[in-house]
């Protein structure tokens, strides 16, 4: 999947979410960042776009809880991830990760109730930019390591896609 920041929570108060979005594109604008509102019956709130990184997402059901327009789309709210957001990060490096975790900290002190993050550059929890660089590293890591590992394989004659990934594999396994 690539490095991410995984997030749940709810606002403190539904009538807060115009404050939330007014502030949150205005940080947004001062950052270069794009952002797209969203109002409607279903979802109200912001998204915002850092360069080469997925939207940071700040949208809301009715009853409070964050919620993507994604899940709304593609989800039923029984399903567990339903009110849990992801923005992948990775290809927009480390500043910009930081970067929305600080909007996200400050946000949710300021208008959530509460808040989970699940982040795994390790950042939110620890504030430290170099824990976070030697994630960011090892995550880039990967595929340059994964694409090292299989330019040696040499072909199989009769190899069908299933037999090759069974092959590789267990080269992974190996190492």
């Amino acid at each position: 999947m690539g490095l991410s920041i995984f997030y749940s929570g709810k606002i403190r108060d539904y009538g807060e979410i115009e404050s939330l979005t007014e502030e949150v594109v205005d940080i947004a604008c001062d950052l270069g960042w794009q952002s797209t509102a969203i109002n409607d019956e279903h979802l109200k709130g912001i998204l915002i776009s850092p360069e080469k990184c997925e939207p940071a997402v700040f949208t809301f059901v009715p009853d409070g809880r964050l919620c993507s327009p994604v899940s709304i789309g593609f989800n039923k709210p029984d399903d567990p991830f339903y009110y849990t957001i992801f923005t992948k990060t990775q290809f927009a490096g480390p500043d910009s990760h930081i970067a929305v975790i600080k909007l996200l900290k400050y946000i949710s002190k300021k208008y959530f109730s509460e808040i989970k993050v699940n982040e795994e550059g390790l950042f939110w929890e620890t504030g430290d930019e170099l824990v976070l660089r030697k994630q960011f590293d090892r995550y880039n890591k990967m595929p340059d390591a994964f694409r090292e590992m299989i330019s040696g394989l040499d072909p199989v004659e009769g190899e069908n896609p299933q037999s090759l990934a069974d092959r590789i594999e267990e080269i992974i396994k190996k190492r």
